[in-house]
């Protein structure tokens, strides 16, 4: 699976070769001052280049051919339809552009339709109609009400009452389309400074240290700041580095990761950007440094799994009722993954805790061996190896322990589940219900089966848990 149908994220690639993401069309009159303004800056506020009018030509070039070169050079077309759209010369001969562009190079457009009906601009009718008369027997007539006809099949947006929640849906609708986004790693960085923390600080200080980002969106911490030379990494056994830094004012996570290759990491970069769920990672963007991948993921102020799970210092423990709400909450999310048809790789340096111990799955970088389905060879993930995953997961939170290939079965052969209190993580120091120790353990057991087949799916493992948490 490939993103926009390229396989490089080399800056020479087709994929990253345009200027703009977007390129708005709209009728100054109407809408410059207020629609129009108040979406170019919410636009602009997430980072997202748009070419707006005119006034970015620079001074000496022709404009008919910048503005025709910026529409072949944006990923999206947002065509702002108002009252007095029809009677602009100018209007209508770039929406015939952005259409023609839309044939040839499939380019993205979003209709808007501001206070005018998407009938009267399909039949040229009203007070739109009225505008788009001033043309008499214009020798291109014909071709804009072509184009503004392709406007009005297309699903648009209406404004008529609240502009605010419109511009926010027109705004989620260009960050969808343009799926993640590339950004400079020092722009993440408080002032173009990397302030890393070292691991046993971060373990250490998790409950009361939440990086907070000022009025600049610069991230203040209460840890030593060093200057560059000086900076610590922080290793996660599973992910090379994690760093905090700010993204428009929000605190964000950017964590490295080794793709096995660029295609795979393009993969991800595709399916992350179509994932919306309570218990998946938000993914901002990512970054590129020579050889070098980042995500940039919403700030998970837990840490993840694998840290707490096997926090050597011993700062931490996960109650028995956090670890059955981590494992509901990952089989949530991968219930919604199996649903869009997408896959994740499954293991705990993957499940970021967040404020409460709420779970939500990253699908950042590839699962250990412990975790792969008998017929996992390395290649296509699928629904049951998931589910093989998730099974050995229950065995990490229900032991404590690390997994190691095949740990399952070894442990606790089927059916022998009674004396399932020798297995339970001694650091409970018994505050368990050993009920719902062997449920766990009998659903651990279905999701490890040899055999694909004999595994349920994640739709029977979440009611399974809905079950186990309402008695």
């Amino acid at each position: 699976m490939d993103l926009n149908g390229d396989k490089s994220l080399s800056s020479s690639s087709p994929c990253y070769r345009w200027k703009h993401d977007v390129f708005l069309n709209f009728r100054g009159v109407d809408t410059r001052k207020n629609f129009v303004s108040h979406l170019y800056a919410a636009l602009i506020g997430q980072r997202i280049k748009v070419f707006k009018d005119e006034k970015t030509i620079r001074i000496g070039r022709n404009i008919f051919l910048s503005i025709s070169k910026a529409i072949e050079e944006s990923r999206i077309s947002v065509v702002v339809l108002s009252e007095n759209y029809g009677e602009s010369v100018n209007c209508l001969t770039e929406l015939e552009k952005i259409f023609e562009c839309k044939r040839s190079m499939g380019r993205y457009v979003i209709p808007v339709f501001y206070h005018v009906q998407p009938s009267e601009v399909k039949h040229q009718s009203g007070c739109f109609g009225d505008g788009f008369a001033v043309h008499g027997n214009h020798m291109k007539l014909s071709i804009w009400r072509n184009a503004l006809i392709q406007a009005t099949n297309i699903a648009g947006i209406e404004v008529h009452g609240n502009e605010s929640d419109c511009i926010e849906r027109i705004v989620e609708t260009v960050m969808r389309e343009l799926g993640p986004r590339r950004f400079p790693l020092r722009s993440l960085l408080p002032k173009a400074s990397a302030y890393w923390c070292s691991l046993n600080s971060l373990m250490a200080n998790r409950h009361t240290w939440v990086p907070q980002a000022d009025t600049a969106g610069n991230v203040s911490t209460n840890h030593k700041k060093k200057r560059n030379k000086e900076t610590t990494e922080v290793y996660d056994p599973l992910n090379k580095s994690v760093h905090i830094g700010s993204l428009n004012k929000d605190v964000v996570v950017i964590r490295e990761i080794n793709p096995e290759s660029e295609s795979s990491f393009l993969e991800e970069l595709f399916v992350r950007s179509r994932m919306k769920h309570a218990n998946v990672a938000k993914l901002f963007g990512y970054c590129i440094r020579d050889n070098r991948r980042f995500l940039v993921e919403e700030h998970w102020t837990q840490g993840t799994l694998h840290q707490i799970l096997h926090d050597d210092a011993g700062n931490s423990v996960i109650s028995w009722t956090q670890r059955v709400t981590i494992a509901y909450d990952v089989a949530k999310g991968l219930e919604y993954l199996h649903y869009q048809n997408l896959f994740a790789h499954i293991d705990s340096s993957n499940v970021l805790l967040f404020d409460n111990f709420n779970a939500k799955i990253s699908t950042g970088s590839s699962a250990s061996e412990s975790y792969w389905a008998p017929e996992y060879k390395g290649r296509e993930l699928t629904m049951k190896g998931n589910v093989y995953s998730f099974g050995v997961l229950l065995f990490e939170l229900l032991t404590g322990n690390k997994p190691s290939k095949g740990i399952v079965n070894s442990v606790l052969p089927a059916g022998k589940i009674d004396n399932i209190g020798s297995l339970v993580d001694l650091k409970l120091n018994g505050k368990y219900t050993s009920r719902e120790a062997k449920k766990l353990a009998f659903t651990m057991l279905l999701a490890t089966m040899d055999q694909p087949s004999d595994r349920p799916d994640m739709n029977t493992i979440v009611e399974y848990f809905k079950k186990l948490l309402a008695v």
